[in-house]
C-alpha cells in the first residue's frame, strides 16, 4: 500500500483531487543565508550608531536624518495642530477649576480675617473703656456692665438698660459713668439686670460744681437724647464762662452721685430775663447713643483714713 501511495500515479490523483502537498521548510544552505544577512545588518547598524556617536559634524546618517524629519516632521506638524484644541480646552477646564478651588479658599480665609479683626477690635474697645473707667473714678470701686437696651421712647424718659443686677451688687440711687464721665444713675434693679436714668431725661437733675472757681450749681436734662444740657449756679452773682468744666459736687453718702465725675463742658451762656443769675448751656461729655460698656460705683473710695489737722492754738495749749 505505501509503495502504491508514493507512485507518480498516486500523486497525479491528489493533486487533481485539490490538494497541495506540503512544502519544505528550506534547504541549509537557505537558513545559512538567512542567518549571514541577519548578522551583517545588525553589524551596519551598530557600524552606524557608532560613527554617529564619534563624529559630531558631518554623520554619514545625516541625510537620512534630514530626509526622514522631512518625510514625517509636516505629519507631526499637522497632528500636533489637530490635537491643541483639545489640550487647551483640556487645560482651560483645570485652570477653571484650579482657580474655582482657590477663590472659594480666598472667601473663607477672608471671612475669618473679618470676624477675627471685628472680635478684636470689640475687645480692643472694650478693653479701653475699662481702663478710660480707672481713671476717671480710681478711688471707687465699680461693677464693669454693658448697655444691653435702650428704654422706648412711648416712656417719655431717657434710660438703658445694663446687665448687671442686684446679684452683682447694684442697687438703686447708685452712680453709673463711663471712660468719659457721668452716665446716670440707677432708678430700677432686678437680679441680673438694672435701668439707669440718663442725665439728659426732664427729671435728672444733677450737682454740679465749676472747676475754675468752685462755684455750685445743677445740671438738668433737657429731655433730649444726645442733646446739651442746663446749668445754673446757686449763686446768681456767679457767671460760668465759656470752656468752664463741670463735675459732680456729690451727694450725701455718695447717693445718688459721688463727687467729682465729669459731666461736661460750657458752650454758651445766657442771662436770666427779670431776674439775677445767668443759665449756662452744657455739652456732656457722654454721648448716650454710643455708650457700651460702663461702671457703676458700688463700694466708697478705697484709701486709708483721712489724716487729722492740728491747730496752732492746740499747739500752743499743749506747750
Amino acid at each position: 500500500m505505501l509503495k502504491d501511495l508514493g507512485t507518480p500515479t498516486t500523486r497525479s490523483a491528489f493533486r487533481s483531487a485539490g490538494e497541495t502537498p506540503l512544502r519544505s521548510a528550506g534547504t541549509p544552505r537557505d537558513v545559512r543565508r538567512r542567518r549571514t544577512v541577519l548578522v551583517l545588518v545588525i553589524l551596519a547598524c551598530f557600524t552606524l550608531i557608532v560613527l554617529d556617536a564619534r563624529r559630531s559634524a558631518g554623520s554619514p546618517v545625516e541625510p537620512l536624518r534630514e530626509a526622514a524629519a522631512g518625510v514625517f516632521g509636516p505629519l507631526e506638524s499637522t497632528a500636533t495642530s489637530a490635537r491643541q484644541p483639545v489640550d487647551n480646552l483640556r487645560d482651560r477646564f483645570a485652570e477653571m477649576d484650579r482657580l474655582k478651588a482657590e477663590n472659594e479658599k480666598l472667601k473663607k480665609d477672608n471671612e475669618a480675617l473679618t470676624r477675627e479683626l471685628t472680635t478684636s477690635d470689640y475687645a480692643r474697645n472694650r478693653a479701653q473703656e475699662l481702663d478710660k473707667l480707672l481713671k476717671v473714678a480710681p478711688a471707687y470701686t465699680m461693677t464693669p456692665a454693658r448697655v444691653i437696651g435702650i428704654g422706648s421712647a412711648q416712656t417719655f424718659s431717657h434710660t438703658v438698660t445694663i446687665d448687671a443686677g442686684t446679684a452683682d451688687g447694684v442697687h438703686t440711687d447708685m452712680t453709673v459713668l463711663n471712660g468719659t464721665g457721668l452716665v446716670g444713675r440707677v432708678v430700677r434693679t432686678t437680679q441680673g439686670t438694672a435701668t439707669v436714668l440718663l442725665i439728659g431725661d426732664r427729671n435728672s437733675t444733677v450737682g454740679g460744681r465749676l472747676n475754675a472757681s468752685m462755684a455750685l450749681g445743677f445740671v438738668s436734662g433737657r429731655g433730649e437724647v444726645g442733646g446739651t444740657l442746663d446749668y445754673k449756679l446757686i449763686d446768681p452773682k456767679a457767671r460760668p464762662k465759656v470752656g468752664d468744666r463741670i463735675v459732680t459736687w456729690g451727694s450725701s453718702g455718695n447717693a445718688p452721685y459721688v463727687p467729682g465725675v465729669p459731666i461736661g463742658v460750657v458752650t454758651s451762656v445766657t442771662a436770666n430775663e427779670g431776674s439775677l443769675g445767668s443759665t449756662a448751656t452744657v455739652k456732656p461729655y457722654v454721648d448716650p447713643t454710643r455708650i457700651d460698656t460702663v461702671g457703676v460705683v458700688t463700694g466708697p473710695p478705697a484709701r486709708p483714713p483721712r489724716p487729722q489737722i492740728t491747730g496752732s492754738a492746740n499747739q500752743g495749749r499743749g506747750n
